[in-house]
């Protein structure tokens, strides 16, 4: 069976499925297929928080009623000794992305899009150096061929087309395992009332999660989502396992009654993808790493690339042109304003995973950073205030003590500021892609030496 579409979406996970909302009542063709059924929809495990600006941002409607497991009004940063903390304020939400996932789809479907679910994309169909369709398996076992003007990737970090395009496509870009986390997390009811239930708590400590962080995002008063994440191909423990010997000898997480859901995932915690399009091709959500180095969370980010792409794809409707220069705005839009901070945070990310316990207690004690600029850092990517102007008298006393610590901070400051223009001259047209490329890789490069990081 073959049908024929103006756009094929593959995945209906948060960046599918806002685009498959972004584009209903376009008067476009759009389907949108997914492995899974009604039940498994947004059924990656995380933690299921998500800040309030995302929905604002993009016009994706905000979750309501039974979609809102809590209301957060901010996280607390903990030291390894979690003797310090920072209270770093922002609204948002801890979702059941199960039902966030249902409404979005079914809105885009009474708009007009198509969705077949428990539908299994297969492999793309290249013809004339065109992405035009993707071979898939259907429900029933039957084969069908999809073919559309564009296709879009959103399948998550199995990234099952991107990785299935010719080689020569700068989109062929695998995710290197240092460039992501392991996770792993569990949904436990309580025996307690959790205090501050609107506070998701974050631990940075390199004994429990080394590379990452360990998390307990509150779902009410008696029950949470604890897990942790830890840095790919550095030879770790399984996060499982360090869940299991360390976590559950905690008071706070063994006091439970019973486990909701317990799974894993790999979550891609470094700058986006060089390039988000191709000719007939874009890719968003976490097969194309648009989400948060420091912290991982990847929903708002994959909707503000679907919120993009929404843009690009209108346009080469318009102008009748899906190569890759058509559907250039993707990038554009995305790499310049989003991209930008995230390529940011990747330099910010790797500083924070080779500093030791000791530094990170350290900086937390002596508040080299003050909370206000902590949330000012995650939201433009820019490490500002106190780290913004090291030579203050105020910062060279707290750092006295660490001058090596002041000497690296200089460091880091200086190549997020550059990463960060770097992406926001992000080239017109994919005849300025090369070079540009070049550029990154070379300030990458010369900063990780500058930092010994040899990984």
């Amino acid at each position: 069976m073959e049908l024929k579409y103006d756009v094929l979406i593959v995945g209906l996970g948060p960046a599918g499925s806002s685009l498959a909302y972004l584009l209903s009542g376009t008067g476009l063709n759009v389907a949108g297929i997914d492995m899974v059924d009604w039940d498994k929809v947004w059924g990656k495990p995380c933690g299921d928080a998500i800040g309030e600006h995302h929905f604002e941002e993009t016009g994706i409607p905000k979750p309501t009623g039974k979609e809102v497991k809590q209301r957060v009004n901010g996280i607390l940063v903990y030291s390894p000794s979690e003797k310090y903390y920072y209270r770093v304020r922002g609204p948002g939400y801890i979702i059941n992305r199960n039902e966030v996932g249902k409404r979005i789809i079914r809105d885009a479907m009474n708009k007009g899009v198509e969705v077949h679910l428990k539908t299994r994309a297969r492999k793309p169909i290249i013809e004339n150096g065109k992405l035009v369709g993707v071979e898939a398996v259907g429900p029933n076992g039957d084969k069908i061929v999809y073919k559309a003007k564009v296709v879009v990737d959103a399948t998550g970090n199995t990234m099952s087309l991107r990785l299935k395009l010719p080689k020569e496509w700068p989109v062929n870009e695998p995710l290197k395992p240092v460039d992501a986390n392991i996770a792993y997390r569990e949904i436990r009811e309580m025996e307690y009332e959790i205090e501050e239930p609107d506070y998701i708590r974050i631990y940075v400590n390199q004994d429990i999660a080394p590379g990452g962080y360990w998390w307990f995002f509150p779902e009410g008063r008696t029950s949470a989502n604890i897990g942790l994440g830890v840095q790919g191909g550095r030879g770790y423990p399984n996060p499982m396992i360090i869940f299991k010997e360390k976590l559950d000898k905690r008071d706070d997480v063994r006091r439970y009654k019973k486990v909701y859901d317990a799974s894993g995932s790999i979550v891609p915690t470094r700058r986006p993808a060089n390039t988000l399009v191709w000719n007939n091709f874009i890719g968003i959500g976490d097969n194309a790493f648009t989400v948060n180095p420091v912290h991982g969370g990847g929903m708002g980010y994959a909707m503000y690339a679907a919120f993009n792409a929404s843009k690009a794809i209108k346009e080469a409707f318009e102008r009748g042109d899906f190569s890759a220069k058509g559907l250039w705005y993707a990038n554009i839009g995305y790499m310049r304003t989003l991209g930008a901070k995230q390529a940011s945070l990747d330099i910010f990310r790797m500083f924070l995973q080779i500093m030791s316990n000791d530094d990170i207690e350290f900086g937390l004690k002596n508040r080299i950073m003050r909370e206000e600029d902590m949330y000012e850092t995650s939201v433009t990517g820019d490490l500002k205030a106190d780290l913004g102007i090291l030579d203050k008298l105020s910062v060279v006393l707290k750092t006295l003590g660490r001058p090596s610590l002041l000497m690296r901070l200089r460091t880091v400051g200086k190549y997020m500021s550059q990463a960060k223009s770097l992406y926001k001259k992000y080239p017109e047209s994919p005849d300025g892609l090369d070079k540009w490329v070049a550029e990154v890789e070379s300030l990458y490069s010369t900063y990780k030496k500058e930092l010994g990081i040899t990984w």
